[in-house]
């Protein structure tokens, strides 16, 4: 089976390492596409999966060209229709994310947002999107390449152009999928604009939301358990605790409480918060409490707060990694591991590190702040943590109460409770405790690749639409430009006219690959 995988940047595969090694093991190939490079040591990981399977990965950068006629229009018409989903009265509180999307969104849309009808003008919009063509550089990469499967992650992100792969494979008769790759994509990003033929979701709560929010059919969402957290359960640690503390800078005679930070959306401003914390289990009348060692763990997307900050007021209290630290590697992942085991708790805001310090078998802890009200009660994936068969979250309204439930966990360490195993088993492992997720992820991808391929099909409205729309993308585009850009626009829109005819008319069929 050959595999063409679009990431919006290799970052996002991060939470398919296990998938796309299996996939290597099984004898397939993989070709990995990123829209752009990234910042989060997502190169370093491909890089790594290329040493170790070179039969088996390739990969690229195909940058999206901004002066492309219907970039500028594409981008529009989908950040419009991102940000009305967050006007339904189920985000009604969720004022955060409504107010990121309304700045993704342009000024017209959210003008037209307070009139009513939005309904009749989104049907209109929507309709308008999808005929938009294809750029053609995805058309030459599907028929270079000629896979027998196009997956995708993560879709959703605000006005995503990611769409074009999924047209494109439909146009070219290839089966495309997309794999959610976070617990949180499906509520706190964009929509998915156009429906591939499956989609992966980690659990049951992700399928109500792909047919909730995404209109995907049920039938084409299979459930596999989330393949990212796979590793948590047969990872053991690589240090004693001793060894551990003594490397962070942390007194090893003690135990320490683990805070886990969050990304730059959920906690902009996460110092002031943690120095908050750290005051109030200080000035708590427990007195293990008052001298327990604690490590500040920063979120790698959002260290750049934490670079000067010193904690030693707080007595043993210490940052590190200093600068972050993503786990992609080997030795990032042992790092990241030994702080959740070591552990004897874990807080945080609102993150994903919630969930794995949970698999790890920690107690997990947040506070209802009023700094973070519209990330955390404003968001739903927050829910999940408090509400899925029992909950995961220990959630006070108070740092009082939190510190008194800390104590509790402290009075009471050798019988401390694991944390609930209906959370882990309902969101992370619905197949059962012992069913890794991985495997059903690759066995989806295969039986999807193994099916009937669909029959290719034309770009839906693009007859009626287009001629209409490209004076208005021209316009927006050459808005946009510089003048001497402006000029090269136009040259090369006339020297591109003849190649990109016919672009996104379906291919005739090939014979299949084999795997």
């Amino acid at each position: 089976m050959k595999v063409v995988f679009s990431a919006t940047h290799f970052g996002f595969l991060r939470n398919f390492h296990s998938t796309l090694r299996l996939l290597a093991e099984r004898g397939h190939r993989v070709h990995l596409v990123a829209d752009r490079r990234d910042q989060t040591d997502g190169q370093r990981m491909v890089d790594e999966l290329q040493r170790q399977y070179p039969e088996a990965f390739s990969s690229e950068v195909l940058p999206i060209p901004k002066q492309w006629l219907w970039y500028g229009l594409g981008t529009a018409l989908r950040t419009s229709l991102d940000y009305w989903r967050y006007l339904l009265p189920e985000y009604e509180g969720a004022t955060g994310l409504r107010g990121r999307a309304r700045e993704q969104a342009p000024l017209p849309a959210v003008w037209l947002g307070r009139m009513p009808g939005r309904g009749a003008l989104a049907h209109l919009i929507r309709a308008a999107e999808r005929s938009l063509p294809v750029r053609p550089e995805v058309f030459q990469l599907l028929d270079r390449e000629q896979p027998d499967l196009v997956m995708v992650t993560p879709l959703l992100y605000f006005g995503s152009q990611q769409s074009d792969y999924v047209r494109a494979a439909k146009m070219r008769g290839i089966p495309s999928v997309l794999c959610v790759g976070s617990w949180d994509h499906l509520t706190t990003k964009g929509l998915i604009h156009e429906v591939p033929d499956r989609v992966v979701v980690w659990n049951e709560a992700q399928r109500g939301e792909a047919a909730r929010f995404h209109a995907v059919p049920p039938e084409r969402v299979v459930v596999t358990g989330a393949q990212a957290y796979d590793h948590w359960f047969s990872t053991r640690p690589g240090s004693t605790r001793e060894e551990f503390c003594a490397r962070a800078g942390l007194p090893p005679n003690r135990p320490f409480l683990l805070y886990l930070c969050s990304s730059p959306f959920i906690a902009p401003r996460e110092v002031p918060f943690v120095r908050r914390w750290l005051s109030a289990i200080r000035g708590s009348g427990h007195d293990t409490l008052r001298s327990i060692g604690v490590l500040v763990r920063p979120h790698p997307q959002n260290s750049a707060q934490w670079r000067d900050v010193d904690l030693s007021e707080f007595g043993d209290a210490v940052v590190w990694p200093r600068g972050g630290a993503n786990p992609v590697d080997a030795s990032a992942r042992g790092d990241y591991y030994d702080s959740m085991f070591h552990s004897l708790a874990v807080i945080g805001v609102n993150t994903s590190a919630l969930i794995e310090s949970g698999v790890v078998g920690r107690l997990v802890f947040s506070v209802a702040d009023g700094d973070f009200a519209a990330t955390q009660e404003g968001t739903l994936h927050f829910q999940h943590l408090k509400s899925v068969n029992g909950g995961l979250l220990h959630l006070a309204s108070t740092l009082g109460e939190h510190t008194a439930q800390l104590a509790h966990v402290l009075d009471d360490i050798p019988g401390r409770a694991h944390p609930p195993r209906a959370f882990i088993e309902a969101f992370v492992r619905p197949h059962g405790l012992d069913a890794p997720a991985t495997p059903r992820v690759v066995d989806a991808l295969e039986e999807l690749a193994a099916s009937t391929r669909p029959a290719p099909q034309l770009a839906g409205g693009a007859t009626l639409w287009r001629p209409v729309l490209a004076p208005v993308a021209a316009a927006i585009l050459l808005a946009s430009a510089e003048p001497d850009r402006r000029r090269a626009i136009v040259r090369g829109w006339t020297r591109g006219m003849g190649r990109r005819a016919g672009a996104d008319r379906p291919a005739v069929k090939k014979p299949r690959q084999g795997s």
